[in-house]
């Protein structure tokens, strides 16, 4: 994908069931090759990272997603959300990395791990208010950069 890509992130809790991936595994594939803005194919794109993490993006060098695509894919996430019982829009989550994947922490959590010596400025969390591609870099950024740096 183009690096200059628009890009939206969308991060639960904890993993999703390998029965519950692979049905958004399947959904995310239908939904992507027939995505249209105005009757328009969308040049798109989404990566799911550790059953945990989704990231879609649009080439909008080629074409533009508008509002009403883009709340298609919102609505499809609400969707899946509550059939299986996760939401992929609490936006104040903090998803930290360890060295076995991450841990996703609420923001009085994280003021605790903070406390607690657990987590500090420089730990990796995900990249999750990026707008681009290019903006997310390696999908991860020391807290002390991250718009949580606020609870350090």
């Amino acid at each position: 994908m183009n690096p200059n890509s628009r890009m939206w992130f969308y991060g639960l809790p904890t993993p999703l069931s390998d029965e519950q991936s692979v049905e958004l595994v399947e959904i995310m594939e239908a939904f992507i090759s027939q995505w249209k803005a105005h009757g328009a194919q969308l040049a798109a794109s989404y990566r799911w990272i550790g059953k945990q993490f989704l990231i879609i993006a649009v080439d909008e060098g080629q074409q533009q997603a508008t509002g009403c695509s883009i709340d298609k894919s919102v609505h499809l996430l609400q969707e899946f959300g509550a059939k299986h019982g996760v939401d992929f829009f609490n936006r104040m989550l903090v998803h930290t990395q360890t060295n076995d994947g991450f841990i996703s922490y609420t923001t009085t959590e994280l003021k605790s791990a903070i406390a607690n010596g657990v987590v500090n400025g420089e730990t990796l969390v995900m990249n999750t208010t990026a707008q681009t591609l290019k903006e997310s870099g390696s999908g991860t950024l020391p807290l002390k950069d991250s718009w949580a740096a606020r609870f350090l």
